[in-house]
């Protein structure tokens, strides 16, 4: 069976990436396997402007909000993990909604590149599908530097969605 991993970050590309594979899955029989990482370097901005912050609820819209306005304020790690549940229980359920075998793996800390490329090996993933830009650490978004790296470390076929 094929197993397409799909690290999503609640960004756009990542939600088409989402979408294609899921698309894979159901044409050739595949499971999907979903990853989120958590960067503690993420800016407050970023995280209001994602695609699917409006799921995030009001309570950590309103804690958002509340560090954006305090300038220097840092992001816990519980909310960024709060945040983390709600991209991939949003992914779950769209992936659900189409009938596919779905894999959830443990929320990973640290560098996306290492712990997508541990991921893969893990899950032995014959595909990585993921978005060609997310969020980056310097509050604007990254022209895939992340994805790149994945690409030219992974042994596997990699597809890039912009």
């Amino acid at each position: 069976m094929q197993k397409i991993l799909v690290p999503v970050d609640g960004s756009l590309h990542a939600l088409k990436a989402l979408h294609i594979a899921s698309d894979l899955a159901q044409k050739y029989g595949g499971s999907i396997v979903l990853l989120h990482v958590i960067s503690k370097e993420k800016c407050v901005k970023d995280l209001l402007d994602l695609a699917v912050a409006d799921t995030f609820g009001p309570t950590i819209r309103k804690k958002l909000q509340q560090i954006y306005s305090e300038k220097n304020a840092s992001i816990s790690g519980a909310l960024l993990r709060e945040i983390g549940e709600k991209i991939l229980a949003q992914a779950t359920n769209k992936v659900n909604r189409l009938g596919l075998d779905v894999e959830v793996l443990e929320m990973e800390e640290g560098d996306p590149v290492e712990n997508i490329l541990i991921a893969r090996q893990r899950t032995d993933a014959n595909t990585i599908v993921m978005g060609a830009r997310g969020v980056s650490a310097s509050g604007s978004f990254s022209f895939g530097s992340v994805s790149q790296t994945v690409f030219e470390k992974a042994p596997c076929t990699c597809l890039s969605v912009k």
